[in-house]
């Protein structure tokens, strides 16, 4: 997925998420105070839910670039023997 597709779905969700919450909350029949402290206490969840999403998605991002990386000498490595190898035969002529 490019960068901009994933940005977009996270952005998506995100603003599904807030949209949902507040439509549920300020359509609840509570008092004032207590509305507030509902909005406060599942923003702060929707905080902890983002957070853990963030480093996930992070975590992994990082372990892809470290195999990424890994192939890659992996590959640099075979094709350095491979021309060495073909090599062998012009040195000893």
């Amino acid at each position: 997925m490019g960068r901009k597709t994933t940005s977009n779905i996270l952005a998506s969700v995100i603003f599904g998420a807030a949209a949902g919450l507040l439509a549920g909350i300020l359509i609840a029949p509570d008092k004032g105070k207590i509305t507030r402290k509902k909005i406060k206490d599942r923003a702060n969840d929707l905080n902890e839910n983002l957070k853990d999403t963030y480093h996930k998605f992070k975590d992994d991002f990082i372990d892809g670039i470290d195999k990424c990386k890994h192939e890659i000498h992996k590959k640099k490595e075979e094709l350095v023997e491979k021309i060495t190898s073909d090599t062998d035969p012009l040195k000893r002529s």
